[in-house]
């Protein structure tokens, strides 16, 4: 059976939000019980307590979303939605910080560019060549990779080939 709106009121403006979060505060720790069953401690100072007053304020006071993003630091407009969808989701795993900068280790390793050095110095092969060699022998780069190791160390093909025909000017030569 679908409830009658007909003796609700409900005031022109007004927005009920309903997290179905027991939140509770003891000795400067924020404690967020939810309604699965996941209990939540924030310290006073984190992120997560700080999106949600942001979306409290938000809500409840007559400031534009800009002015509100600029009192709490987000740059953009996009920042306070995407954090307001996540509050009334009750997605709080998405408004914890999320580690930021590179997620896989970096290929390019002391060993790969002793390597690729060691075979383009002992051998006339190219970028692809060398980078087919390196792939047999465990490392998984790409030959703009190998490329890259041999332009920043000047000993690529295309530098030497110039240098062989007397073209190659060297900046320190006048």
């Amino acid at each position: 059976m679908i409830p009658s709106l007909k003796n609700c009121s409900i005031k022109e403006g007004a927005m009920k939000i309903s997290l179905g979060l027991d939140v509770k505060l003891k000795d400067g720790i924020l404690v967020v019980n939810s309604a699965s069953g996941k209990t939540l401690l924030f310290p006073k100072d984190h992120v997560v307590p700080r999106k949600i007053q942001m979306v409290t304020l938000a809500e409840l006071s007559d400031m534009t979303i800009e002015k509100i993003c600029t009192l709490f630091g987000y740059k953009t407009r996009k920042s306070y939605y995407d954090i307001r969808r996540f509050v009334l989701e009750n997605d709080i795993q998405a408004l914890m910080p999320s580690k930021t900068g590179p997620k896989t280790a970096r290929k390019r390793t002391t060993e790969l560019e002793k390597r690729a050095i060691q075979l383009r110095l002992s051998t006339d092969k190219d970028m692809y060549k060398i980078t087919e060699i390196l792939n047999q022998e465990g490392f998984s780069v790409g030959p703009r990779l190998v490329g890259q190791i041999l332009s920043d160390y000047g000993i690529s093909k295309k530098n030497c080939s110039e240098r062989s025909k007397g073209t190659f000017q060297d900046p320190a030569d006048p």
